[in-house]
């Protein structure tokens, strides 16, 4: 029994595709591939894939991970070949390894975002200069659902603006946030705060879609998620 870490792309179209969805999906890829998984044992055996860190819907990534068992005589790169054949373009492998890291290990995520200006009359230097001011707020408080029920957190010292930049389309950012099994914190949060933001301070200014890619999964140290 051989454990593989395969690194894959979620593009395009397959950035609709729901976590539940991808998991169905890729079982009847190994099943189409004849990729031999191993399975788990029990009164109800199923093949074991594990995903460390499910992506927001609507993200696009070329970092997630799936890590999943060979049963059987087949090298690694023969599956990765054999599951990107009957996998859909825009959901395919990108590298197979054994894993260096444990799921614990992960701390954090990067991401980049584009916060576009929903129309041609709303100006990207007004929708810049609103992000810096809400930004700058000394704390960004947000209700958020857990376990346990409905909490207020605080998103300024919980996420980390890398970098800001003014576009011709609106505001580009890049962003780390903690991940992992301890604190795990979604940047469309901060983006939901910066929309009810412009619409107490500045009800003229107007967002459109939000375009998201997740672009790391960081170990504590700051080093890729392998």
């Amino acid at each position: 029994m051989l454990p593989v870490r395969a690194v894959f792309e979620k593009r395009r179209r397959a950035k609709y595709i729901s976590h539940l969805d991808l998991m169905r999906c890729m079982q009847r890829a190994f099943r189409r591939a004849g990729v031999p998984i191993w399975f788990t044992e029990g009164f109800n055996p199923h093949a074991y894939l594990m995903f460390p860190l499910a992506l927001s819907l609507g993200y696009e990534s070329g970092c997630e991970i799936m890590d999943f068992r060979l049963d059987g005589v087949m090298s690694m790169e023969e599956a990765m070949e054999r599951l990107n054949r009957v996998l859909p373009a825009d959901l395919q492998i990108l590298s197979v390894a054994e894993p260096a890291a444990k799921h614990t290990d992960i701390t954090a995520a990067e991401y980049r975002l584009l916060v576009p200006c929903a129309y041609s009359t709303v100006s990207p230097d007004a929708l810049f200069a609103a992000w810096e001011a809400f930004y700058a707020q000394p704390e960004i408080l947000i209700e958020k659902k857990t376990k346990r029920g409905v909490s207020e957190i605080d998103l300024k010292p919980n996420s980390e603006v890398l970098s800001a930049e003014q576009t011709d389309a609106g505001v580009r950012l890049s962003l780390r946030m903690p991940a992992g099994t301890s604190v795990n914190v979604n940047p469309s949060l901060l983006i939901d705060a910066f929309t009810k933001y412009l619409a107490e301070h500045a009800p003229e200014l107007k967002t459109g879609m939000l375009r998201a890619e997740r672009t790391a999964i960081l170990c504590a140290d700051g080093s890729a998620f392998k």
